[in-house]
Order: structure tokens, then sequence, then C-alpha cells
């Protein structure tokens, strides 16, 4: 990869949700071809396939060697949602259920979806009155699996942890901490005597700037 982080797509075109994104110089797996070549599926590490613009790619491999897969063109609907898991669905400034309420969003309303969180686990959403905010995605039926939209807060995800120098932590036992306000990966290294490369590998997370109040992770040691 030659560029600063690459979105992978679900399909061959800027109009497909992302479904993650690669740090510059993450190797992938070339698996096929749109026809007109400018989009290349690969396989990322955990099975999982998806598209990218050719133009990022770095390769000395003839691209158009490879087999073509083409997909129909993305759909110019823009995706939605209805609120079917509650009676009404909390309307938050954020990701997360610490983060304030600033509206609800009544059963069987239908909202427009923008993007989801690093784990698909909340969808910012924009309402009929123009009101934007986050919902939790078990509370959404949408046109589109909340997964495939692109991320929204800010957080860069990829399938696996990179793997660091003297940080294996097989057989390692673990032990759980739930993030609360002031935490950092640092401050916790400290705090359980193990180091930040380890806490992000064990739970696959890859900008150790972006941890999330009340998200549960695995310690190590």
């Amino acid at each position: 990869m030659n560029t600063g982080n690459l979105n992978v797509r679900t399909g061959p075109g800027m109009g497909y949700g992302s479904i993650a994104t690669l740090p510059f110089g993450f190797g992938v797996q070339m698996v096929a071809r749109n026809s007109e070549g400018n989009w290349i599926l690969i396989q990322l590490t955990n099975g999982v396939n998806g598209w990218v613009n050719v133009n990022y790619l770095f390769t000395q491999y003839n691209t158009n060697s490879l087999p073509v897969s083409d997909v129909p063109v993305a759909p110019t609907v823009t995706p939605t949602a209805r609120v079917t898991g509650a009676l009404n669905a909390n309307l938050r400034n954020g990701p997360s259920t610490d983060n304030a309420v600033i509206g609800t969003v009544p059963l069987n309303e239908t909202v427009v979806l923008l993007g989801r969180n690093y784990n698909s686990t909340w969808a910012q959403v924009r309402r009929s009155n123009g009101a934007v905010g986050w919902v939790e995605a078990s509370a959404l039926t949408g046109t589109v699996p909340v997964r495939s939209l692109s991320l929204a807060d800010g957080s860069v995800f990829v399938p696996y942890a990179p793997s660091y120098p003297g940080e294996n932590t097989t057989g390692t036992n673990y032990r759980t901490h739930v993030v609360v306000a002031g935490d950092s990966l640092s401050r916790l290294a400290e705090r359980y005597s193990t180091t930040m490369y380890a806490i992000a590998a064990v739970n696959n997370i890859y900008n150790y700037d972006l941890i999330y109040i009340g998200q549960t992770l695995l310690i190590p040691g």
C-alpha cells in the first residue's frame, strides 16, 4: 500500500461503504479485479474480502492478470434504518452509553444511516428534523448492514493488530478492565505491569489513542 490509510470497501467504487481501514505498508492478498481494472478485490487476514482502488497499491504483479469479478454498481439510494429494538431509542452525542442523550427516536421512525463506530455496535444517524447523533445498532433494522457503513468515529480498524517483537502473549492469563474516563493504554500498562503493545495486540487495537469509555479490554499478565 502506498497511501496513509486505505479504505477497504464492499464493492468496486467510492459509493460502497468502508468495512476496514488499513495503514500504510499493510500487506494484502489480491484475489480478483473488476472489468475496468481500477479496483482490486483483496482478502484480509481474517478471511474477509473487500475492494480497494488499484492506484493505492504497490505491487510488481500485473493486476490485469487477475480474474475478473464484477459486482453491480453501488445503489444511489441513501441507506436508512427503522427503530425496531425499543419503544424509543436514545440518540446520543457519541457511540457509548456514557455519552449524553440528546434526544429520542420513536419506534418505527426511519433515520438516515451516516456511519458506524469501530466495532459496528453503534450507528451515526440523521433524523428527519436534521438532528444527528448515535443510536445502538441493535435497536435498528437497516437497508444495509451497519458494518458496511464508513467509519464515523475517527477510529482506524484493521483485522488484527500488528505483531511486535517480544510481545508473545500465547498461553497468557488475562484479566479484564472496563475503560473509564482518563484511561489510556500507557496508563493501563503501567497499572497492570505490562506494555501498551501487549494490550493492543490482544485487543486488536491499531490506533493507540482510541479506546472508549465502557470498552472492555483484555489485560495480559
